[in-house]
């Protein structure tokens, strides 16, 4: 850190949904000169108060946090001086109502806010599809699906709310309450363009242009073969069973030594045991969160001022 007495607070959030292209940015971002972004992980996970303790986290996923400042302010250790600080926090979409005021307490009114969000619809199975990947699954995608109100009431954290995670409008509108200028990003336009939404992103940074090495895509989806089993519900008569539980059980006693271990960034490691496969999603689920979802993407569509329409096709 910086031999100063103040603390080292960021300019800038990303702020998420997760599985809608945050890694992704965050690597084309680090790449700019006058942006400083945390190499020791991606996620802060400071100012949505995720590691106070109240949220329900099975204690074998391995998910950092910053619980107080003096926990937070290690990740800014090597700032040298950059004009731009940040960090890249899906938590901090997920858990808008805290995350929101206690960011404009820390950071103050001018921090820029990026969101980036996804399909709703697609976003909700990759976001299982990753968690049956990272052995943090044991149900299929319906019955978790079905499971979500009692995970609800019991505060389980947002890692494993597929659906609740993908109602974006009441999110962004309590971000933008707090920061009424976010730039608010799609998963869409950065595949279609990602060169274009880098400059934006730059942009709105207030970053002198430059162009990142784009071609690598990061914390892809996908999951082993060797757990489509689980997609298929062989554990589905145990999926109410505590999940220290039936990992212990199932995944522990095979698991290597680096199999649950996050990479520099906080991401989980690539697959290593052979092909992977992304098992389509069955068509009446599909129908069933096409029609949730379909109200707040038009609420969401009145909050940005813009169509949505691809996540309509």
């Amino acid at each position: 850190m910086t031999k100063t007495a103040s603390p080292i607070w960021p300019n800038f959030l990303v702020i998420g949904a997760p599985k809608s292209g945050t890694t992704s940015l965050y690597h084309y971002l680090s790449q700019h000169p006058d942006v400083f972004l945390s190499k020791t992980r991606k996620e802060g996970r400071f100012f949505s108060g995720i590691g106070e303790g109240d949220v329900y986290w099975p204690a074998y996923y391995h998910f950092d946090t910053a619980a107080t400042p003096q926990d937070y302010q290690p990740l800014f250790a090597d700032y040298a001086g950059e004009a731009r600080i940040g960090d890249v926090s899906p938590d901090y979409y997920a858990y808008a109502h805290i995350a929101a005021p206690r960011a404009l307490e820390y950071c103050g009114a001018q921090t820029r806010i990026i969101a980036i969000l996804r399909d709703p619809v697609e976003r909700t199975y990759s976001h299982y599809l990753q968690n049956v990947r990272r052995d943090a699954e044991f149900a299929t995608f319906r019955s978790a699906l079905e499971d979500e109100p009692r995970r609800i009431a019991q505060n389980w954290g947002f890692q494993w709310l597929y659906a609740h995670t993908s109602e974006y409008a009441e999110r962004i509108a309590i971000w933008q309450k707090h920061f009424p200028h976010i730039l608010v990003l799609t998963q869409y336009e950065l595949d279609a363009d990602t060169p274009g939404v880098v400059a934006r992103v730059q942009d709105y940074l207030g970053l002198e242009p430059r162009e990142p090495e784009t071609d690598k895509r990061y914390n892809t989806g996908g999951i082993p073969l060797s757990r489509l089993p689980i997609l298929e519900g062989v554990l589905d008569a145990r999926a109410r069973e505590p999940f220290e539980t039936l990992h212990a059980e199932f995944i522990a006693p095979k698991a290597t030594p680096s199999a649950d271990a996050p990479t520099a960034d906080g991401v989980y490691p690539p697959l290593v045991d052979g092909e992977s496969t992304v098992p389509p999603m069955d068509a009446d689920i599909k129908q069933a969160l096409t029609e949730r979802f379909a109200p707040g993407i038009e609420r969401l569509e009145d909050l940005l001022g813009r169509s949505l329409d691809p996540w309509r096709s």
